[in-house]
This record gives C-alpha cells, sequence and structure tokens, in this order.
C-alpha cells in the first residue's frame, strides 16, 4: 500500500506547479496551507472525514469516488482493486459514470492510444537499429541511406521525422511521403 493522496498532492505541488494555498482555496478553506503541506509530507495521521471528499476533489482534481479510493488506501490499507494501475485509477473513476452507448467510443479511443504507443515503442526500436546500422550522423538522413531499408524502418524514420526527432534531406521527403503509415498497408 502507498501513500497515494500525499503522492497526488506532491505531484500537482511538484510537477504541475500548484501551490498548496491554491490547493487550500480550492478546497474553500476547509483544509489550511499548512494542511496540505503536511500531507505532502506525510505528516497527518488521521483521515479527512468524508464530508470533505467533494472539496478535495476539487483541490486534487479527481473525482470524489478517487479521494474516497486514496483515503481508503493511505490511511486504512484498503486498496479498492488491486489490479488497476495507479495511472488509470482517477479515469477509472470517471468512467464509471460514462453512458453505456459511449462505452464504444471510449474503447476505440483507448484502442486508438495503445496503438499508438506500440508504433511508439517501435519506431524508439528502429531508432536504435538506424543508428547502429548507419552510426550516428550530424546530419539529415539521406536518400540513399534510407533506400536500403526495410518498410517497418522506413515507416520508423517517417514516424520519427514527424516527432521532430530525426532529419532527413530534402530529396528523402518524397519517399517517406510515398510509404504508408503502420498499420495502413
Amino acid at each position: 500500500m502507498g501513500n497515494v493522496f500525499s503522492e497526488r498532492v506532491t505531484h500537482l505541488n511538484s510537477r504541475a506547479g500548484k501551490t498548496y494555498q491554491e490547493m487550500a482555496a480550492d478546497c474553500d478553506f476547509k483544509r489550511s496551507v499548512t494542511w496540505w503541506n503536511k500531507v505532502r509530507w506525510d505528516e497527518i495521521e488521521d483521515p479527512p472525514k468524508p464530508s470533505l471528499y467533494p472539496y478535495l476533489a476539487r483541490s486534487l482534481e479527481v473525482p470524489v469516488r478517487r479521494v474516497a479510493e486514496m483515503v481508503a488506501e493511505q490511511w486504512c490499507g484498503v486498496r479498492p482493486d488491486d489490479t488497476v494501475p495507479e495511472h488509470l485509477r482517477s479515469p477509472l473513476a470517471v468512467l464509471r459514470d460514462v453512458r453505456e452507448e459511449d462505452v464504444s467510443v471510449i474503447q476505440q479511443m483507448a484502442r486508438a492510444m495503445c496503438e499508438k504507443r506500440g508504433a511508439e515503442v517501435e519506431a524508439e526500436r528502429f531508432s536504435a537499429r538506424l543508428l547502429t546500422a548507419f552510426g550516428e550522423t550530424d546530419g539529415p538522413y539521406t536518400l540513399e541511406q534510407l533506400e536500403w531499408l526495410k518498410l517497418s524502418e522506413l515507416q520508423a524514420v517517417k514516424m520519427d521525422v514527424g516527432m521532430g526527432r530525426a532529419e532527413v534531406e530534402e530529396d528523402a521527403y518524397a519517399l517517406l511521403d510515398s510509404i504508408p503509415d503502420p498499420g495502413d498497408e
């Protein structure tokens, strides 16, 4: 079990730049700036009362149900569903309120994001292979270099160029434009 409530406060404060003053204001000062600071450093021993969850949800930028789950895990050692990864808990809490007829759209979006991630992993794998094959180059890939690559490797270069991670010479763009994107074959 972890200190997920405190970790959420830390995330908002450190990575998102949200101050303890802003957290206190977002919860209508039901919890003080000092309280938020102490939560961040795991110095609060008693869990917040359920009547505070809607206010805390605004401050933590999560659904009320997620606040209840975080309180249960941090202060009571109870995790509602151990099979759900931490980074998916807040979206899952939101998805519980989605209408049944909208689920198929969410599934399509999730599949597209998974395919995107798979393509990114594939591109990273091929990028490493390209560096090994061509050595580190100071300049963009040449048309001559690209002509030696397999379709899947060209697709990886195309993705890298599109994401700004690689460059090709001007005459090589036509070759990249002519190849299908991964999954379009």
